[in-house]
């Protein structure tokens, strides 16, 4: 007999997951299986998958895998979208925390605008020049890596020429063996800015990041550009709100805040992607 499993397709600022209750931990996947379910023309489609397991350290647990399935320590979106769900299936009230990989988790929810606390941000270098035919460019650890480019023009610039503006950053040989996010960041004033976010193991730009956005906020402010708190309006037309703390290699006292709603919910058979 098919064994159909219960999913969630969710959102963050148009950053999408699909989302599984796992509290009884009986998913089984791989990086093909979970690659295929985020494949956006002959699966459900997403930007990655979270698992929502038990924790002995919180109510409850995050995996996150990305696009191509590989297992990712934090999504600041996704981090956002598995606290709703956790919502609405009880297993989390208003006020919560949860654990990832990269640590608890805490927040609160406002109907469908979620608040969570992350790790400081930190090893922030400003106006990184290779001398390798790569644009300058600033780097922040944000839970993951990611790397900031000013543009004024970011709005307009075609995909294809963000494409070739961002790869040869994504894959400098500073961030072997996994290379790194890339963000380029339109400055609008002390308080707002836009941006565009390539992400590792998507491989293409996503429609927002949280880390993201967190990363770009922390380095404008270093780099005097703006200060806290940082509306940053993502490419899908969402704004997220960073605010934080600076410290003299990053920040702490971070903040993301930003929608977390449902698309649709659903069933797949498992044995139509096994891998």
């Amino acid at each position: 007999m098919e064994k159909k499993i219960p999913f969630s397709k969710m959102h963050g600022a148009g950053n999408d997951f699909i989302v599984i209750d796992d509290m009884n931990e009986r998913f089984r996947s791989s990086p093909v299986m979970i690659s295929a379910l985020c494949d956006r023309h002959f699966g459900i489609g997403a930007d990655g998958l979270i698992l929502v397991q038990p924790s002995k350290a919180a109510s409850f647990r995050m995996v996150y895998y990305n696009n191509d399935g590989s297992r990712a320590g934090m999504c600041g979106n996704g981090a956002r979208c598995a606290a709703k769900f956790a919502f609405d299936k009880s297993i989390i009230n208003e006020y919560f925390e949860f654990e990832t990989d990269s640590g608890i988790i805490k927040g609160k929810i406002e109907k469908e605008r979620v608040t969570i606390s992350l790790a400081d941000v930190s090893g922030v270098k400003l106006n990184i020049d290779t001398g390798e035919n790569t644009p300058v460019f600033s780097f922040a650890l944000a839970g993951v890596p990611h790397a900031a480019l000013i543009c004024d023009d970011a709005r307009e610039i075609s995909n294809e020429d963000f494409l070739s503006i961002i790869h040869p950053v994504r894959y400098n040989r500073r961030f072997k063996p996994h290379g790194t996010n890339v963000n380029i960041v339109k400055v609008i004033n002390r308080n707002y800015l836009f941006y565009r976010t390539y992400e590792r193991g998507v491989e293409d730009e996503t429609l927002a990041c949280g880390t993201g956005a967190v990363a770009i906020a922390v380095i404008t402010s270093h780099l005097g550009m703006t200060e806290s708190p940082v509306s940053c309006e993502t490419s899908g037309g969402d704004i997220l709100t960073v605010s934080f703390d600076q410290t003299d290699s990053g920040a702490e006292n971070c903040l993301l805040s930003g929608p977390a709603v449902e698309s649709f919910s659903g069933y797949y058979s498992a044995d139509h992607y096994r891998g």
